[in-house]
């Protein structure tokens, strides 16, 4: 169908046209839109101080919940319980799905009048495992009726005292009107037609964006629905703000903040020349803005960049939007359902100061970003390490926010996913559980010179704390330290890929435990690569925050006269530690990344799709890959058969004897053996320089 080109149009307020289509920069727009006062959100707590709730409130059920039906089909629970309380309203279920960490099913919906979805009008009810309602939000459009309709609080006050009146258990009848059918007679829709065409709506938005269209009658639109349909959504082309010169609209109600509903174009306006990707409603009758969200939330940040270890190592860089989409659609700073946030929190990191060391991490403060006139985020903050690190904490949390994200974006990239099991509160329909991201707490008040990781199986928060390092006149701070935040975020890795992500018990001690450090120091020392190191090039764990001297007993290194260890001296009393079991795995996937260096080129891009052309890339594809197909407790000739294995599959063996030849060197060849690997009371191994016999006879 075509829509007539209407020419007329009405503006509520002033706008400053410009001559270009689209803005050479970010567009000046903060997301806004109605608050409704009617909104709720509702717990039994909320209800506490109200007479009339009690803890029989449900025969035979404790009062943490508001309405039961069946465990075995707990969305019909949630639609039962919304129908007897809105039979007035038409809805649809927007999403409905259950979390598998905890048993809750959470059911969605989207009020519909006239077939049209209200924008703001939205309810979601968490029903327990046992089939019971344990919360919901409420803000459908309560507008005109004939019969006042009661909001779910006070219908459920109202039936409470019925109970304790007539001594009666709560029950529910069937009275009301199930989704997708007729309306009740007590409820009237409002009578609003649109008197702007959508072509004059959206000139309505682009001037609000001080963007003047220079021939709003070119722009089409083209439709296959009607616009009474379930989905009412059309096609807008021709249109300059966009790239493919195409805009979705679709008609809808929005309430706003007076309490009235009010007809709207939505639209979805990808924006040519910006970053800009905004989701916006524009009233069909005034022409007015009512609500922007933009869907791209870009940031910059003032940090010491991947490749750059610590403060001594090189200097920190501003850098623009640097997460990687595919990892995190909604960039660092958004998460799900358009919430944005202009602190260290997002979707993978809640990144905080914890000087004060509280348990509660919700209440961290958190550096402010500040909105630069291009409408960016930008996380920018002074340091003089001449001072105390309490001087300068912002751009110390900053810091580790950034390296968490990076982090996670780039073992994103290398099958540390939502699947098996990595840390994100929205997991994007991507399987796994979320509700997980980070806690990292920067500057942690609970102690000097260290830094630990916690993780809890797949859908709990794993936690960071980084601490200030006290060994020098003026201390130092670990979070400006690179290397000390890969190794801590590495145990989380390690941890949900040994053994499945709801298993946290495979790296507990011995050789397993103590290969669980020494991933977090190979990641570290990986990640510090450039392309002027090579073979012979040196590298030590937390010189920076230790005052110049490295905290492991040698540098990572290629030369045996550097770094003398070998499988067997975990023999020794001092190696049965895990810290100093962790220094002799490293080094040994340090020789087997420098031996792939030898036959290929390091790059600096992580996010490369030729993973297997670059020394750097393969190397950390093969370490991840092992991660998974190893067992749970995994002794080191078990990690390295893995590591193996990995390579078969990914190179069909190309680098079998490269890998070989950086075990065999440390002892660790076809023939080393190990008795109680991960045994309390000791172990005893025996070495192996050898060879396999194929590679041998190519030497």
């Amino acid at each position: 169908m075509k829509f007539s080109k209407t020419k007329s149009y009405s503006l509520v307020a002033a706008v400053v046209a410009v001559a270009s289509t689209a803005a050479a920069h970010r567009a000046r727009v903060q997301p806004f839109g109605p608050e409704l006062a009617h909104k709720e959100y509702m717990t039994p707590s909320s209800l506490s101080s109200s007479s009339s709730w009690g803890s029989d409130f449900i025969s035979g059920r404790d009062s943490d919940v508001f309405f039961t039906g069946s465990a075995a089909n707990p969305q019909q629970v949630a639609l039962d319980f919304v129908e007897q309380k809105l039979s007035d309203s038409d809805y649809i279920v927007k999403n409905a799905y259950t979390s598998k960490h905890n048993g809750v099913t959470h059911v969605y919906l989207r009020q519909r009048i006239d077939g049209l979805e209200v924008i703001n009008g939205d309810i979601n009810v968490n029903v327990d495992k046992y089939g019971n309602v344990i919360s919901y939000g409420d803000s459908f459009y309560k507008g005109d009726v004939q019969k006042k309709s009661l909001t779910i609080k006070e219908w459920i006050e109202r039936e409470a005292e019925n109970i304790q009146e007539q001594g009666r258990q709560l029950t529910f009848g069937r009275w009301g009107r199930r989704p997708q059918q007729q309306h009740r007679d007590e409820f009237e829709a409002p009578e609003l037609k649109a008197e702007l065409s959508p072509q004059d709506a959206l000139v309505s938005f682009a001037r609000y964006l001080n963007i003047e269209i220079p021939r709003p009658e070119d722009m089409d639109i083209v439709s296959t629905n009607s616009l009474r349909s379930d989905k009412v959504e059309v096609i807008m082309t021709n249109c300059p703000l966009t790239e493919n010169g195409k805009v979705p609209v679709a008609q809808a109600y929005i309430q706003t903040a007076d309490g009235s509903l009010e007809l709207v174009y939505d639209f979805q306006v990808e924006m040519k020349g910006t970053d800009n990707w905004f989701h916006a409603q524009v009233s069909a009758k005034t022409g007015k803005v009512l609500q922007v969200v933009d869907w791209v939330a870009d940031a910059s940040y003032n940090v010491f960049p991947m490749g750059v270890n610590d403060p001594e190592d090189g200097k920190r860089k501003l850098l623009k939007d640097p997460h990687h989409p595919p990892a995190s659609p909604l960039g660092w700073n958004r998460q799900a359902q358009n919430k944005n946030f202009t602190t260290t929190v997002g979707n993978n990191v809640y990144a905080g100061d914890n000087r004060r060391n509280g348990n509660d991490w919700q209440n961290n403060p958190k550096p402010e970003g500040k909105v630069d006139k291009d409408g960016e985020l930008i996380f920018d903050f002074k340091i003089d390490l001449e001072k105390d690190p309490s001087t300068y904490v912002d751009a110390a949390v900053t810091n580790l926010f950034y390296w968490n994200n990076q982090v996670h974006d780039i073992f994103h990239h290398y099958g540390f996913d939502e699947e098996s099991g990595n840390f994100q509160e929205n997991n994007f329909g991507r399987g796994g559980l979320g509700d997980d991201a980070v806690i990292a707490n920067a500057q942690d008040g609970s102690g000097y010179n260290n830094a630990n990781f916690a993780t809890p199986p797949d859908g709990q928060h794993g936690k960071m704390r980084m601490y200030v390092w006290d060994v020098t006149e003026t201390a130092r701070d670990g979070d400006l330290e690179s290397g000390i935040i890969i190794h801590e975020y590495a145990h989380g890795i390690s941890t949900r890929l040994t053994g499945g992500p709801a298993n946290s018990g495979c790296l507990g001690w011995g050789e397993a435990g103590g290969m669980g450090e020494g991933w977090g120091d190979f990641f570290a020392t990986l990640f510090r690569q450039k392309k002027r190191h090579d073979y012979n090039s040196e590298f030590s764990m937390g010189s920076y925050a230790n005052g110049g001297q490295g905290i492991r007993r040698f540098p990572y290194s290629t030369s045996l006269k550097t770094n003398p260890e070998t499988f067997k001296v975990m023999d020794g009393p001092g190696y049965w530690g895990v810290h100093a079991k962790g220094e002799v795995w490293a080094q040994m996937l340090f020789e087997v990344y420098q031996n792939l260096h030898l036959r290929l080129p390091f790059t600096e891009d992580w996010y490369t799709d030729d993973i297997t052309h670059y020394a750097n890339t393969l190397a950390l594809q093969l370490v991840v890959d092992g991660l998974k197909l190893q067992p749970c407790t995994p002794s080191f000739i078990q990690a390295r058969d893995a590591i193996i294995q990995a390579e078969k599959v990914l190179t069909k063996g190309k680098f079998h004897c490269d890998i070989w030849r950086a075990f065999a060197k440390r002892g660790l060849g076809p023939k080393a053996k190990v008795v109680g690997a991960n045994s309390p009371f000791g172990s005893v191994r025996t070495e192996s320089f050898d060879l396999p016999k194929a590679c041998a006879d190519s030497e």
